[in-house]
């Protein structure tokens, strides 16, 4: 007894003199994942016996409202970035895009090849297309190869053609975009409620039965073989899923998105994934702002701020070189006005990958420091993710530190208010926040993409 007595004490001891880490100490066993035992010892450390990106599926309450713009660089990623503002998981988003593929290559316009009279995404057929029709005439709005005809035309499978969520939640529910197609089917009459077949059988045959319900139905060959002809749809899937949130076709924690921004987990894979990869994010070919921040050795919590701010922009060309830390939240309100706006002193408006300035007195010109709003809650607490800073924050619930060369941090702020008063030594400056929610979507969606892939 006495001897393991001994061996506890040295255990203790060696914890109570860590700064940081950000993996379990293997000898220490239990004690590395109790919370009380971390606080008392001043070990400031990110729980490492909390589950990593296993919360589910996710995604938004969709409710956010619909996008006045479309974004991206092709119509594929123009409709992926709508379905995931809105509240559509990667699961959910990549399945709409499989089928959408399958049917017009997202063509607003396309007739069918084989003169069954459908027309557009998901070639509206029969009174469907009538009712598409008259409501484009009405919206004065030509259905023609465009954004404006695009926008309108997944607008209208939103919420126009059946005016209520009736696909969106039972195709959210699914956790994987695989399914069997030789099952797939439908009885003809539209339901707002799944045919049993179908629940469970994955987001690219649900969205199939509810929305597409096309003559691609299985034969008995088909059956047979298990090789249905729907299987290109859930093909295109995966590889739109793969392509925008770099999953491999079932659903997880770190590839999911909120209205919220990212989970606690997701930030903390971001920032890990930031300084593993920091040669690769800020040099060479493809690196931000052109490996302009490759040789930096201090001072680099801008390279952060702008890495970020240049991943998740609707428009990268648009964000700028970033300056001194007290200074980039107001280059970026000044420069990309479309984007951001300033936040409110109380935070009220305060959206998901708001970027923020302190200075050393707030003035501008001063080295002062920056970072990334990355989640905002219902509650009124707040995720931030920064580099180049090693302290722990006055005022934080939770904080995670990383240092393999390049100090990257996460910390959870329990209010707006908290978060300011929370560095000694600097005085908040400014925020620039995105302008709506589907702006913040879209961002929170490029990042956990860029933290996700791989795994």
């Amino acid at each position: 007894m006495k001897r393991l007595f001994i061996i506890f004490i040295a255990i203790v001891v060696l914890l109570s003199n860590a700064v940081y880490f950000s993996s379990p100490v293997n000898a220490v066993g239990s004690l590395a994942c109790n919370k009380g035992f971390l606080s008392d010892q001043d070990i400031y450390t990110y729980y490492p016996c909390e589950t990593t990106c296993s919360e589910g599926a996710g995604g938004g309450a969709l409710t956010a409202p619909a996008p006045t713009s479309l974004t991206g660089a092709d119509n594929p990623e123009k409709a992926w970035n709508y379905f995931t503002a809105r509240g559509l998981t990667p699961i959910a988003a990549a399945a709409a895009l499989g089928n959408i593929q399958s049917e017009s290559s997202f063509s607003a316009s396309v007739e069918e090849a084989s003169g069954g009279g459908g027309l557009g995404i998901i070639q509206w057929t029969g009174p469907r297309r009538t009712g598409l029709e008259n409501a484009a005439a009405a919206a004065g709005v030509s259905l023609v190869d465009n954004d404006s005809a695009l926008l309108f035309q997944l607008n209208y499978l939103w919420d126009g053609e059946y005016d209520a969520l009736t696909w969106q939640e039972q195709v959210n529910a699914e956790t994987t975009v695989e399914g069997d197609t030789t099952i797939a089917s439908y009885n003809g009459n539209f339901s707002s409620n799944l045919a049993e077949s179908q629940a469970g059988n994955g987001a690219t045959m649900v969205f199939h039965a509810l929305v597409e319900r096309s003559g691609d139905v299985p034969t008995e060959a088909d059956r047979i073989s298990g090789f249905g002809v729907l299987t290109h749809r859930i093909d295109n899937a995966k590889a739109f899923l793969e392509q925008f949130s770099g999953s491999s076709g079932t659903a997880d924690g770190c590839s999911s998105v909120s209205a919220e921004g990212l989970t606690w987990d997701q930030a903390v894979a971001a920032a890990k994934k930031i300084a593993d990869n920091w040669d690769t994010v800020f040099c060479g070919d493809g690196s931000v702002k052109g490996g302009f921040y490759c040789d930096w050795t201090d001072g680099y919590c801008t390279a952060g701020a702008a890495w970020m701010a240049e991943l998740t922009a609707p428009d990268p060309s648009k964000v700028p070189g970033i300056p001194n830390g007290v200074d980039v939240a107001n280059r970026l309100i000044s420069t990309n006005p479309d984007v951001y706006t300033a936040a409110n002193p109380d935070g009220s408006n305060l959206q998901p990958f708001s970027v923020w300035s302190f200075g050393a007195g707030g003035a501008s010109g001063q080295p002062g420091h920056t970072g990334t709003i990355v989640n905002v809650g219902e509650d009124g607490s707040l995720i931030t993710l920064e580099v180049n800073w090693g302290g722990k924050t006055a005022g934080t619930t939770k904080d995670f530190l990383y240092d393999p060369g390049h100090r990257v941090a996460v910390f959870e702020y329990p209010s707006f208010e908290a978060f300011k008063n929370a560095r000694n030594g600097y005085v908040y400056n400014a925020t620039a926040t995105p302008k709506d929610s589907a702006t913040a979507t879209q961002m929170a969606t490029k990042l956990t993409a860029f933290a996700s892939a791989g795994q």
